[in-house]
């Protein structure tokens, strides 16, 4: 756990680290990093090393550009169930005046792999709502993103 803060100021940066996965096919390292000033801030960046062929991974690395509507469209659903559910969440599933809609995953989109094997996609905290919805996770099942995913993760994943 890092904290800095500045002594002109009253703001200060913590920084703090988690290990994901470890095994001998997937490493998955999660930072948190929280900015405090008038008011804060939480981000989260998660770095994949697939061991078995030594590369770094990234979202793009999962999955096809083209492909990203289709795992979209998963997610964007998620959202409009849970805000039908409960009237206090709240997703900019639209582009409006406050934020962007979820419409453009990156190459560089945070994920991580739960232990069950489902595909979590994160969210930073004002990237798909307002700060009250803080970082929000979507989950996705193997059976819902398997058939996207780049052929050489899924060997990683396969082997035993």
């Amino acid at each position: 756990n890092l904290e800095i803060t500045h002594d002109k100021g009253y703001g200060s940066i913590y920084i703090d680290y988690e290990t994901i996965t470890n095994t001998d096919k997937w490493f998955t390292l999660k930072l948190t990093v929280s900015e405090i000033q008038a008011s804060s801030n939480t981000n989260f960046r998660f770095y994949h090393i697939d061991r078995v062929h030594g590369t770094y991974v990234s979202f793009g690395d999962l999955f096809d550009s083209k492909d990203f509507d289709a795992i979209e469209q998963i997610i964007r659903a998620q959202m409009e169930a849970e805000m039908a559910a409960d009237s206090e969440v709240v997703y900019w599933t639209e582009s409006t005046e406050l934020g962007q809609s979820i419409t453009g995953l990156s190459a560089e989109q945070n994920f991580y792999f739960d232990d069950d094997g489902n595909l979590v996609v994160v969210y930073n905290q004002y990237e798909v709502g307002p700060g009250s919805m803080g970082c929000p996770q979507f989950e996705l099942l193997p059976e819902e993103y398997t058939e996207y995913m780049n052929p050489y993760i899924v060997e990683v994943f396969g082997q035993e």
